[in-house]
């Protein structure tokens, strides 16, 4: 539901965002600060390992939630249509956005690159092999994959930066507290702005999302990792040291 901010004093707080959207947006912020900052090197490597499987459940319970959290973190409502995307930027052009009390149309393909991102950096990771930790699944498919792990990284950081400055520019411009209702799950309307408090997803609904990502996180951490490869070593390492290998073992 979008709208123009009428000039009136009368103010209402309308729930918008659910416990569980909150959550999840900001563990997945502070999981990924420590993804970047541990690189997965030296002693920090567990540190590294220890937020990509998080991640990775994380991942899914957004999934799950996409399809039966609350009102608007379902994937369904928020997602954008060319002409929908194409409008709010020449609104946005025009320095006067539409305000919407769920994502509007660049955030919403914001979060799904995001989303997307996180997804191809945790795959890449699991077969990635390097400096003191090597993904569960180095060995299994003879092709190294750190650096498109690398790759993978950098482009989900530059996706991030852009999500910053849309976040700040459509705060600005359409007068939305962005930020705030993240944190406390309320848009501030006025009262003759249309709007009703988002539907909220039943308890049910909260756990399954809650179980199959811990599942997914459990699972991960249990698997063995091997043994990492140094660089020069993972540069002469092939099929036939790897049967080798599986045989002393």
């Amino acid at each position: 539901m979008t709208t123009s901010a009428p000039p009136t004093s009368a103010r209402r707080q309308l729930r918008v965002w659910d416990i569980a959207t909150r959550v999840f947006h900001w563990s997945l912020f502070l999981l990924l600060l420590a993804c970047w900052f541990s690189g997965g090197e030296g002693d920090l490597a567990n540190i590294h390992r220890a937020s990509g499987m998080m991640l990775a459940g994380l991942i899914v319970f957004r999934i799950v939630w996409g399809f039966a959290g609350g009102e608007h973190a379902r994937f369904g409502a928020f997602f954008p249509s060319p002409g929908k995307l194409i409008a709010h930027l020449r609104q946005v052009a025009a320095g006067k956005p539409e305000r919407h009390l769920g994502h509007n149309p660049v955030g919403a393909v914001a979060v799904f690159l995001l989303l997307i991102a996180v997804s191809v950096c945790i795959l890449t990771g699991l077969f990635s092999s390097g400096e003191g930790l090597a993904g569960p699944f180095a060995e299994v498919i003879g092709f190294e994959m750190s650096d498109l792990h690398e790759l993978a990284f950098r482009v989900l950081q530059g996706l991030v930066a852009l999500h910053l400055l849309g976040v700040v520019a459509e705060s600005l411009l359409a007068k939305d507290a962005l930020v705030p209702a993240m944190i406390t799950g309320r848009k501030s309307r006025a009262e003759g702005e249309p709007g009703t408090d988002a539907r909220q997803a039943g308890l049910p609904a909260l756990l399954v999302a809650l179980l199959l990502g811990g599942v997914v996180s459990a699972g991960l951490w249990s698997l063995p990792s091997p043994a990492a490869l140094d660089g020069d070593h993972r540069e002469g390492y092939d099929d036939h040291d790897r049967d080798r290998d599986r045989e002393d073992h």
